[in-house]
Order: C-alpha cells, then structure tokens, then sequence
C-alpha cells in the first residue's frame, strides 16, 4: 500500500514539475480572465459566446474545480508548486518543523478573500492603480529578468520573498491565506462530485492525516471533505495506517490513483474542448477572441480629425511601441502595430485586448493586462500620442472630409499628415479607399511565408478580390500538425472577417499563429 501511495504523489510531483515549465503562467491566465468576465458584466458588454475564447483557462479551470474539486490548485498551479517545493525544502533539508496556533490559521484562512475583494473594489471597479507593480505573481512570472523584476517589480518582488519566507515555515502559505483566485476555487469546489471519506468511528487517535495536509484542515473532527480549503493533494490517503481514508465520487469509493487520473483527464477534457468549441465559435464569427463587444455609439467620442495618425510609446523593458491609429466620423475605428520591440509573448498578451478595449470605449483609459502590464502601457502611451496628432489636426481634418474620406491605410506617418493638412491643394494617393479597418489591394493570388512553431516555415497564398482579402490557403507548412491545424482556420477566418492580420493569437498555440499572420502579411505587401 505504501509503495502505491508513494508512486502517486510522485507522478502528483512529476505533473506538477511538467506544468510549471510548460505553463507557468496557467494560474495568471485564469485571474485575469475572471477578471475579464467581471469588468465586462459591469460595463454591460458581456456575451457568453463572443467571449468565450478568451476565457478557456478560467472556463476549464471553474468546470473541473465545479466538478471534482479544487485539484487545479493541487496537481496544476505553478506557483502552488513553488510553495510546494519551498516546504519540501525546509522540511527535509533544514528540518523546519513549524506548526501554526490553530485559532490563527483558521483566522488568517480568510484574508485571501479579503485580497480577492480589494482587488475587485480598488482595481476592478475604481480602476485605482494603487495596486500596479505589487503583484508577486507577475514578480514570480518573469523572475528570470531578474534585473528588469527589481528595477520595475519591486513591490511584488518583496512579497514574493514573503511569500517565499512564509513558505518555508507554513505548508502552502500562499494558497491558505492570500490567493485570490483559491478563494473563487474555494467557494465553488464545495458543490463538486469528488470527496474524501474519512468515518470517525474508524479512526484511531494518531491524527496522522491532520499533521500532513496541506491546508492544515483539522481532519480528525470530519468524517469527509469536500471542497473548501481541501486542495486535493490526496496526502492524507497516503499516511492513513488504518486504510481509513478513501477518494469518493458519488457515493463510490475509489481507487486514489484513479481519482487524480479522473481529475486529469477532465481539465484536459474539459480545456481540450472548450478549446475546440472558440475555435469553431471564432470561424464561424460568433465569438470574438478578446470576448470584448464593441459599443462605441454609447461612449462619449473626442474631437478627433479624420485620418491615420501614428504614435510612440514605451513598453516592457524600454521597447519602442510604434501604433497607427485610425480616424474615421471622428472615431477610433482601428489600431494597427506598425512596429514594436517589446517581448512578442508580453505584447501578443496585450495588444488585442488592449486596442479593442480602446476602440469599445473610445477612450485610452483602460486596464493593463495583468502579466503585461509595461506591454500594455506601451500600446496606451502610443495610442494616445497618436490621438494628440488627430486631436491637434480634427479642424483641418474636418474641414477637408471629403477630400480625406480615400486615404490608404497604408500611409505613413508623413503622408497621413500631408494629406490631412494639404487636401485642399494636393490628393496624395487620392485613388485608395477610406480610412477604415479595410485596406485596398490588387486584385490577384500572392503567396508569403512565415515562421511557426520551432522556426517551422508557413507558406500561404491570399486571394485578393474586389480589393478586398477573400481567402487564405496553405500551400505548405512545417509547423507542428496539431498546434497548426489547432490555428489555421480561427487565424484566417478572423483576417478575413477583420480584413487585418492584428488579430489575437489562439491560447495554446502562439507561434502557430503569428506564423499565420506573418505570411498573410507578407503576400499582401506584394499586393
């Protein structure tokens, strides 16, 4: 019994120790697309379905948390996992063996909702940002820039060390006592299906299950767990000398490796069809990757000259964000990169949702991305260096909407200007289309390339017809299949249905994507 109980928190360890290199940032993504859900019902721009692929980590994580219990937190969290792995290191190495007043660990237990509130109230719903730059997550996230999380991460970087501190005395110290999405996980894991059964008439008094939980949960006093404060670590069915411990689903005792196994497959069934479900829902054009709906008829509009305007800003670790902004009926009607040296994961994280929040309330006064912050604030700083330039010409620019209604949005920075200030007396490129999210090209079939997953080379060919992009076929790839065939048809009906390659990348396979989007581009620079 003993050597099964120990094969299964080694394979718990071995999961662990895979997820926290492939996705260490799983649990940041889940928060901020809570967050996402929560900002989008109180602007009253919340639609299920639109919003759906940009919410599969939380959606997945809630349903299997709804379903078999908080084993999210146990078996996938990274930075449980690095909590984890701090006690392990205390415990076994330095010998730590520090046991917290049971009066104040059930006390301190409820600060994690009093930091998931703070967060709801101060920085979701005033929108202060009190609260930027402290976040140990974001400090823990990019750790390995360690100069760049001192100089511009400090605060979060000294409560990481906290954390960390903490830890080394207090097994799982931050998901007891300040995760705020454990406490989102720790309300609805009490509905689950999964339990631990543990009748007292057959306990002894040893108490070995209460001295090695994880939570610290007084085990001796319950005859089962469900939910709450249990993260399902299954450590208490490993320790039972009397076999008094069982994993339970519906009133069935099960076999604790096929508990956690059953935990397994359903977050990756449940992710692996959520997954599948945005990408048909993006296609056929009923969601939106961002999940945000654009109401911009509500939203009160500057005075903006018509036109395309072009904005600097600085993003993550001092990167020029170069951005085009779009003018048109005196509205943002769309934000272009034209270049930028930011981290491409940090930006491709930021740059869809942070334009179309923009674009939504026509206003740049809107949240960073959580785990993108400086990236987000580069975009903000060069939209709204742009929108000075629209704002400084709207009087010209409306006088001459006539004339301006054809420019290409093509332009440069300089011909943008000419033709906004000059129209009168000059039409530079006089024969393109408005100035809206369509470009015009010619007619014809172009092929371009780009680089995928692991420098893999995409080759694509974009039909052009009516000036307008009508399709997009692979003519050949080295990518990975499934990250590929995962990508082509959101990336490509999204370019179509935008007319633009800034389009948001698919969760899970982003350098698929980009090489999507990096090939159309290049066949319609020849078009």
């Amino acid at each position: 019994m003993l050597k099964k109980i120990k094969k299964m928190q080694v394979v718990r360890h071995v999961i662990q120790l895979i997820l926290f290199f492939l996705s260490p940032g799983l649990y940041i993504l889940a928060f901020s697309e809570f967050k996402k859900i929560y900002q989008m019902i109180i602007d009253g721009n919340f639609h299920f379905i639109q919003a759906f692929p940009g919410l599969l980590e939380f959606v997945s994580a809630i349903i299997a948390t709804m379903l078999l219990g908080r084993f999210f937190c146990g078996w996938f969290c990274a930075f449980g996992t690095f909590n984890d792995w701090i006690h392990l290191l205390s415990k076994n190495v330095f010998k730590i063996n520090f046991k917290v007043n049971k009066k104040v660990d059930s006390i301190l237990k409820y600060m994690k909702y009093v930091v998931l509130l703070m967060l709801i109230i101060v920085s979701w719903t005033i929108t202060s940002n009190i609260f930027n730059n402290t976040s140990p997550w974001d400090a823990f996230a990019q750790i390995t820039d360690f100069s760049y999380v001192i100089t511009n991460l400090t605060i979060g970087f000294i409560l990481l060390i906290l954390i960390t501190i903490g830890a080394f005395f207090v097994e799982r110290f931050f998901c007891r006592y300040l995760c705020p999405l454990g406490a989102i996980f720790s309300i609805v894991s009490k509905i689950s299906i999964f339990k631990i059964n543990k009748p007292n008439d057959k306990c002894g008094k040893c108490r070995i299950c209460t001295s090695n939980c994880s939570m610290g949960l007084p085990l001796y006093k319950m005859n089962y767990v469900r939910g709450g404060e249990c993260i399902n670590c299954l450590k208490c069915l490993e320790v039972c000398p009397r076999k008094n411990t069982h994993g339970n689903i519906v009133n069935q005792d099960i076999n604790p490796a096929l508990a956690s196994s059953v935990a397994i497959a359903t977050f990756a069934g449940v992710y692996a069809l959520s997954n599948g479900t945005s990408s048909v829902l993006t296609a056929s054009g009923l969601a939106s990757s961002t999940g945000i709906v654009s109401d911009s008829a509500t939203s009160s509009t500057p005075n903006y000259g018509d036109g395309t305007y072009t904005g600097t800003g600085t993003g993550f670790k001092g990167a020029t964000t170069k951005i085009s902004v779009i003018i048109s009926d005196g509205k943002i009607t769309s934000i272009d990169t034209i270049s930028q040296g930011d981290t491409p994961s940090f930006y491709q994280k930021a740059i869809g949702t942070i334009s179309k929040k923009i674009i939504s309330t026509q206003s740049t006064s809107v949240d960073t991305i959580s785990g993108a912050t400086f990236s987000s604030k580069g975009i903000i700083e060069a939209v709204e260096a742009a929108l000075n330039k629209a704002s400084g010409s709207s009087s010209t620019s409306n006088a001459n909407t006539s004339s301006n209604s054809n420019t290409n949005n093509n332009n440069t920075a300089k011909s943008s200007t000419q033709t906004n200030t000059n129209s009168s007396s000059k039409t530079t490129n006089g024969n393109t289309t408005t100035a809206n999210t369509n470009q015009s090209y010619k007619d014809g079939t172009y092929t371009g390339t780009g680089t995928g997953f692991k420098g893999g080379t995409t080759k694509l060919s974009v039909t052009v017809s009516s000036g307008k992009i009508s399709a997009i076929k692979t003519i050949s790839t080295e990518d990975t299949p499934k990250f590929y065939q995962r990508v082509e048809n959101t990336i490509t009906s999204k370019i179509i249905s935008t007319q633009s390659t800034s389009v948001d990348t698919v969760s899970g396979a982003t350098f698929s994507s980009k090489g999507i989007m990096t090939a159309v581009k290049d066949a319609l620079s020849k078009a």
